[in-house]
């Protein structure tokens, strides 16, 4: 029988993800490295970009200019980064040139990096390249590997490296997950205190049924969405000493606990105050959504 169970996996301050209510297992065995029906590959980068919070200028929930409590976290001056962030994030690209970005699948994905989807039996073939400045890797839940592809080692700046990993039965959804289900994959050099995931580098990986992908879309559903609930805490983030540098007039202390407030960002998707707008959603179509 098999030993299925709720998965919850702590990915920041106070942020919890619901991945699957299937036992996650990543031990290799010779059953899990039979030939796979279809090797997927993907070419992802780690990159920095700046991040704004709240792209629009505008309180989209209500309508409006931001107040004082807004400009608790947003405002910029002399002792407060605001609503811009210097971010890593992960960028999907069509080859291994990594010269052409594909396009995302939506806006409302906003910080969420480019999603992962194999079938159970399949291979997943990711081919990493850091074009950020600090060491990143790629650590996925759900599938299986081995050691030298588990994603804790960082990969260098400017470096590229391929991550190989297998989608077995248990990777798949369980008997009442639908034809689908939802894992996170996310950057683990500095795993102890998330300082990789608060940089940016988070996203997630859609395991399905044998037979249910196709042209990497699901047969089943007419669309799906991601959901990431997240507090993203720059101060924990490695860009922390770059961002006071290029927005305050760096000498707020990192223990100033009005600075510290202002950086913890109340998000979805990387996106604040309604900000983030889940588009392309029809009364018609039957949606999936995946909450992280």
């Amino acid at each position: 029988m098999r030993n299925f169970k709720k998965h919850l996996l702590v990915i920041g301050t106070g942020v919890i993800a619901l991945i699957s209510c299937r036992k996650e297992i990543n031990i290799i065995t010779s059953t899990d490295l039979a030939t796979p029906t279809v090797q997927r590959v993907y070419y992802i980068a780690a990159e920095e970009v700046e991040w704004n919070y709240v792209p629009t200028g505008i309180n989209q929930l209500t309508g409006g200019a931001f107040g004082k409590a807004e400009n608790v976290f947003l405002q910029n001056d002399s002792n407060r980064i605001g609503n811009k962030n210097i971010k890593a994030i992960y960028v999907e690209y069509t080859d291994a040139t990594f010269a052409t970005k594909k396009p995302k699948e939506g806006a409302d994905l906003g910080i969420v990096g480019p999603i992962i989807r194999a079938e159970v039996g399949d291979s997943i073939q990711v081919i990493f390249k850091n074009k950020a400045k600090f060491p990143y890797s790629i650590h996925p839940h759900g599938v299986v590997y081995d050691a030298d592809n588990e994603g804790i080692a960082g990969v260098a700046p400017g470096s590229t490296f391929t991550y190989k990993w297998r989608v077995t039965e248990n990777s798949g959804p369980a008997e009442r997950d639908g034809s689908s289900i939802g894992w996170v994959y996310h950057s683990h050099v500095m795993e102890h205190n998330n300082k990789d995931i608060n940089a940016g580098l988070v996203s997630s990986i859609v395991i399905y049924k044998k037979g249910y992908l196709e042209n990497n879309k699901s047969k089943d559903i007419d669309n799906e969405k991601f959901a990431l609930f997240m507090i993203v805490d720059e101060n924990n983030s490695l860009y922390l000493d770059s961002n006071k540098a290029k927005y305050t007039l760096n000498n707020v202390s990192n223990d100033d606990p009005n600075f510290q407030e202002s950086n913890l960002k109340h998000s979805v998707n990387g996106l604040m105050y309604g900000n983030c707008k889940f588009t392309n959603i029809k009364t018609s179509e039957k949606v999936r959504w995946y909450l992280i």
